[in-house]
């Protein structure tokens, strides 16, 4: 798991695929799952639910009202879901969400947040 703060706030909280730790939505596992599979879960329960879903430029989906954000994350030859949770202004900001500028893949620490492992 990684820990992000932006300006000494918690902005960021990234569970890896396989070593968690698991989270849950409604009794759903979201770490280390089919990514299709949690896909399809994450717009069921937003359609059920009502909440609202974004798509990143790179596809993936979140459910901005809670947070959370899933991503894909490549184990040797297999993908596996990621489960992000993540403050709105960066699920909102294009910088945060674009393929490689999200903090796990390397902003730069000059925008203002740290990482904590």
């Amino acid at each position: 798991m990684k820990v992000f703060y932006d300006r000494g706030a918690l902005a960021c909280v990234a569970m890896d695929a396989v070593t968690g730790p698991q989270v849950f939505l409604a009794d759903f596992a979201l770490a280390g799952r089919d990514p299709e599979q949690a896909r399809q879960y994450l717009l069921d329960h937003a359609g059920e639910h009502g909440n609202c879903l974004a798509y990143t430029p790179d596809d993936s989906l979140a459910l901005t009202d809670l947070g959370i954000l899933l991503r894909v994350q490549q184990i040797d030859d297999a993908l596996l879901s990621r489960p992000l949770f993540v403050m709105e202004e960066w699920l909102e900001s294009e910088y945060y969400c674009a393929r490689g500028h999200l903090p796990l893949e390397g902003a730069p620490v000059s925008r203002g947040w740290s990482e904590l492992s």
